[in-house]
């Protein structure tokens, strides 16, 4: 990977994560959410990981930002008014989490700097990992239930929705 489209990608995840972390609103949250997940799916194609990059970009980008938005706008507005000091003790709850893994990142920097410049040339893996989910003997029967699954999970959850505004 080439070090400008590290830094690039790399970038676009880290500052996407933080306007998630940090917007006032949802729905900019889900936005911002957006360029975090594109920016960790240009690193996968990047260290050559071609399919998990676009499964990132069609599952997690496409799919789930959009069941997001929608969750955000079914839900009822003052569903999501919380007071700051409601949010303290879970704060301080998190800081212990937070500090590990801000030093475990340290550790992997200073390992990162010292590792190796040679590494192997990345093979492309979506001609064998498309013919196992097409394959009747493998995976395909697994792959076509777990979209069946998803599917009742989204018509379920707007029925719920629906269902409680009109009453």
């Amino acid at each position: 990977m080439d070090s400008f489209s590290f830094w690039f990608f790399g970038g676009c995840a880290l500052v996407g994560a933080t306007l998630v972390a940090l917007m006032p609103r949802l729905v900019h949250s889900a936005f911002s959410l957006v360029l975090a997940l594109i920016g960790v799916a240009g690193l996968y194609w990047g260290l050559g990981a071609d399919f998990l990059g676009g499964v990132q970009l069609l599952v997690y980008v496409g799919g789930i930002t959009i069941l997001f938005i929608y969750g955000i706008m079914l839900t009822p507005r003052d569903a999501t008014r919380t007071k700051l000091t409601a949010l303290l003790f879970p704060g301080l709850i998190a800081v212990v989490p937070v500090a590990v893994m801000l030093h475990l990142a340290w550790q992997g920097l200073a390992v990162a700097f010292h590792a190796p410049a040679e590494l192997a040339e990345p093979q492309p893996t979506v001609d064998a990992i498309g013919r196992a989910f097409l394959t009747r003997d493998q995976y395909l029967i697994p792959f076509e239930l777990a979209s069946l699954v998803l599917l009742a999970a989204l018509v379920g959850a707007v029925f719920l929705a629906r269902r409680r505004k009109e009453s």
